[in-house]
């Protein structure tokens, strides 16, 4: 189960490390430059995102986009380069296909829906109608969740021994550790840094309005020479909230994809037998290390 879990951690840092180089510098970075824009800084999170800032007189959309699709495109390549390959590492390199195709899609749909992130201007450009985009991604992301689980989950619990209940149990807690130490550090480095563009980027275009909209409340409440006291801020707070109630759609997109995960599980087979091969841990970890270094050496060389 040990070997498994630095399996795990190896390939999500791999694939988290890369996708994020693919999708801020040649997503964002490359449509940037295809527009006319020029790309003015970038910041890589070690662990975690990253954000590109740019100046162009046009192309914002596609800019926002590019990331996204780029994305989307090298895990449909990788789903399509493994297809015949049926030992381990091939299904893991499908499998990592099928997650760079769930991040893209996700990310689309949530951040449409929201109003964050690469979304915020499909959110404002489609209003009411941001479904039309939301729920179409939504749906890829749960059926890259179903194929990526039914591609590699059954090969990976062969690798503990034991029986059927032995295996299962294994691997969802290898999953969990695994997913754990990621986001563990990823969320850790966030709060490290207190990046002020990050989290302004990723902030729901809810809250943006609930904020506005205190600040100017607290702004006319002061012009009539009125203190508000912090009862009357949370009461306030509290019915603008209100006012601008969302449907929680990543919390229910995030369960559908959990589902379509159990679902893939349920319909993976493999034969069991065997560890996780030394050799593949070694070229996981390489990778990994690697992933991470070229993260480092990115994120310095534009400072």
């Amino acid at each position: 189960m040990l070997r498994l879990t630095a399996l795990l951690v190896c390939a999500g840092l791999a694939t988290s490390r890369l996708g994020l180089v693919v999708h801020e510098l040649v997503g964002h970075g490359a449509a940037t430059v295809a527009v006319g824009g020029t790309v003015t800084d970038v910041q890589l999170f070690y662990f975690a995102g990253g954000w590109i800032r740019f100046r162009a007189t046009g192309g914002e959309l596609v800019i926002a986009m590019g990331g996204i699709v780029v994305e989307a495109v090298i895990g449909a390549a990788m789903v399509r380069v493994f297809a015949r390959r049926v030992e381990l590492g091939g299904r893991i390199g499908r499998a990592i296909g099928c997650a760079l195709i769930i991040h893209a899609s996700w990310y689309l749909a949530t951040g449409t829906w929201h109003g964050y992130g690469d979304g915020v201007q499909l959110h404002r450009l489609l209003g009411e109608s941001r479904g039309l985009v939301a729920i179409p991604a939504a749906l890829v992301a749960c059926l890259a969740a179903y194929a990526g689980a039914r591609i590699v989950l059954g090969p990976l619990a062969a690798t503990i021994p034991g029986g059927r209940g032995a295996r299962i149990a294994g691997t969802v807690v290898a999953m969990i550790l695994a997913g754990g130490l990621q986001l563990g550090a990823a969320l850790g480095e966030v709060a490290l840094r207190r990046d002020p563009t990050y989290s302004t980027t990723m902030r729901p275009e809810r809250d943006r309005v609930i904020s506005r909209e205190l600040a100017e409340w607290a702004e006319a409440q002061r012009r009539q020479g009125a203190t508000p006291s912090d009862e009357d801020r949370a009461r306030m707070q509290r019915e603008v909230a209100r006012r601008h109630r969302t449907f929680p759609f990543a919390y229910v997109l995030g369960a559908l994809v959990l589902v379509s995960i159990g679902l893939g599980a349920a319909h993976s087979r493999s034969t069991p037998g065997g560890t996780v091969p030394a050799r593949l841990l070694a070229i996981a970890a390489t990778i990994a290390g690697g992933s991470i270094a070229l993260v480092i050496a990115l994120d310095a060389a534009f400072l």
